[in-house]
């Protein structure tokens, strides 16, 4: 086959194929409109990473040194409260952990604060500065006591 007898059965095919698709695209006629359904999607909120985790059994334990801590109030319908923190990790490869248990017969609310790393990772010794927010959410009336590691730093209305 010469080049000019495949060029031409090449153009020939193309103008077939291009016709054909031509036809049945003028003679179809759509039979059923499909409306997308719409999906929810919802996304649920990643827990803060301060909380304690379940891998946490495989780690080592230690303190955490908070500095600053700050008690606030969100002007929201039930009043949430919130506890502000900073302060150092004893190295880079500890991670912070904040256990905020519900309030005790008293009232007081004792917020754990310390940090867990794995005993197998060789980490430089120097501090790491931290700064969260806790929630400490929403509480029925009353008066209650904040206080972080044995320290007080706080009390708030509900």
């Amino acid at each position: 086959m010469t080049k000019k007898t495949f060029f031409i059965f090449l153009l020939l095919f193309t103008f077939t194929a291009c016709s054909a698709n031509a036809e049945v695209a003028a003679t179809a006629t759509p039979t059923e409109v499909i409306v997308p359904t719409k999906i929810k999607i919802t996304n649920s909120p990643t827990p803060p990473a301060y909380l304690p985790q379940s891998g946490d059994k495989n780690l080592t334990r230690a303190n955490a040194f908070p500095q600053t801590m700050d008690l606030i109030t969100v002007q929201e319908t039930p009043l949430r409260f919130e506890l502000v923190i900073s302060g150092h990790l004893p190295t880079p490869c500890h991670e912070l952990r904040v256990n905020v248990p519900p309030p005790n017969e008293e009232n007081k609310i004792n917020v754990e604060v310390y940090s867990v790393a794995d005993p197998n990772m060789i980490c430089q010794q120097v501090l790491r500065a931290f700064n969260t927010t806790v929630d400490l959410g929403s509480y029925p009336a009353g008066s209650y006591q904040v206080w972080v590691n044995g320290e007080f730093v706080g009390n708030f209305d509900a």
